[in-house]
């Protein structure tokens, strides 16, 4: 099926492409393990409901300036967890697999860091969601084959990213993972100015 191929190819593109997701899911499965790497690689099942959602109800009639102030909003938000991490490293130590872990509050941190990152409600509103439409219109088995397909290599990539990153953090000792956590805090950071940079411009025009 066309559509189910397109699908997982934007799918895979989307999974391994930096970002401020990505760069958490490498985060959480080092400081958790991998079932907190893989919540938070789910995190889009999640979020992305309101996204389109609201992308087809509403984003059509707001202001031009809202996306970029969330864009800003978001950068600040990913920074700032990098921070954090970096000042946790100092101190990391191994924990046991999902020891000292809130599984409901990693999956809150991916779900707030997606839905504050413009970068998924640009692209259902300028790629995704037309696509879906008119294949929907089409066949709807093309229409939900081409959703389905998207998010089993979106995710999917992310969460196999995060088992590899988890089976390695025991092999780390204490001083390498503590380096691997803050190179971690590294990525949020300079995914979060990346944001601020990009959409810093349309939100103060």
């Amino acid at each position: 099926m066309d559509a189910l191929a397109v699908g997982l190819a934007l799918g895979l593109a989307a999974g391994v492409s930096p970002g401020p997701l990505l760069a958490l899911v490498v985060t959480e499965s080092l400081r958790s393990g991998w079932r907190a790497g893989v919540l938070t690689a789910a995190a889009p099942l999640v979020s992305d409901a309101l996204i389109v959602a609201t992308v087809i109800l509403v984003l059509q009639d707001l202001p031009t300036r809202v996306l970029p102030v969330v864009g800003v909003l978001g950068g600040l938000y990913v920074a700032w967890s990098g921070v954090t991490t970096w000042r946790e490293a100092g101190a990391a130590t191994v924990r046991p697999e999902g020891g000292g872990v809130s599984l409901p509050a990693a999956l809150r941190r991916a779900v707030t860091v997606n839905l504050l990152s413009p970068h998924p409600w640009v692209a259902w509103a300028t790629a995704l969601g037309p696509m879906t439409v008119r294949s929907w219109r089409e066949s709807h088995v093309d229409g939900a084959a081409l959703v389905a397909g998207f998010y089993v290599t979106l995710v999917g990539a992310k969460a196999v990213l995060a088992v590899l990153v988890a089976r390695g953090r025991d092999r780390l000792g204490s001083t390498g993972y503590r380096r691997s956590l803050q190179g971690a805090a590294v990525l949020l950071v300079a995914a979060g100015v990346a944001l601020v940079v990009e959409f810093a411009p349309g939100a103060v025009s």
